[in-house]
């Protein structure tokens, strides 16, 4: 982060990043769950497979990390307004 960005910059980069974290998520426990339906029940629903599985870990993990460094940023830029 350059001294030039703003604190409402970090915290639109930070929801933005949680946001992208959390439909991820989202997306991999609902491919997870239709996966387990078909094997159980024996549904013939699309599920996305393996590496896709991996990949929307991968992404909403990066995701994840990306908001906390704008957090930590956020934080940093600001010292007088920290609660410790």
């Amino acid at each position: 982060m350059t001294n030039g960005q703003t604190i409402s910059e970090h915290k639109s980069g930070a929801r933005v990043a949680i946001i992208v974290a959390t439909v991820s998520f989202s997306l991999y426990v609902i491919n997870m769950l239709i996966g387990k339906g078909n094997i159980v029940y024996g549904w013939e629903m699309f599920h996305i497979g393996d590496i896709g599985e991996f990949f929307m870990m991968f992404v909403a993990s990066i995701a994840f990390i990306v908001a906390a460094l704008f957090r930590e940023a956020d934080w940093k830029a600001n010292p007088e307004t920290n609660n410790n």
